[in-house]
């Protein structure tokens, strides 16, 4: 713990006191290659916690079990799809293509 407190409270603030941060932006150009590298642990932390903050706070667009319409049929085939004959089919038929009803087909 020792350790971690003499990092935080001497080390620490010696790194950021010392870093070459321009005032403006274009004055990135201006830097030495030495001087990049000594900026890069600063800016390879501060991209990984935004990543982290914002990937927190947007919620993830990958589909849920729930949000699946099609719960149990023909779940092994990447696309359903049915052919029938017109024939065979009789008068009047109708079929449902919203997955919830109790009579698929």
């Amino acid at each position: 713990m020792d350790a971690t407190a003499r990092f935080v409270k001497v080390h620490l603030p010696n790194y950021l006191r010392s870093l070459p941060i321009p005032n403006r932006l274009n004055g990135l150009s201006q830097l030495t290659r030495a001087e990049l590298v000594q900026l890069a642990p600063l800016l390879v932390v501060t991209s990984v916690a935004v990543y982290v903050v914002l990937s927190a706070l947007i919620p993830s667009r990958k589909k849920k079990d729930s949000d699946w319409v099609n719960k149990n049929i023909q779940k092994e085939k990447p696309k359903v799809a049915d052919v029938f004959e017109i024939e065979d089919l009789g008068e009047k038929k109708s079929f449902c293509r919203c997955w919830k009803s109790e009579k698929v087909g």
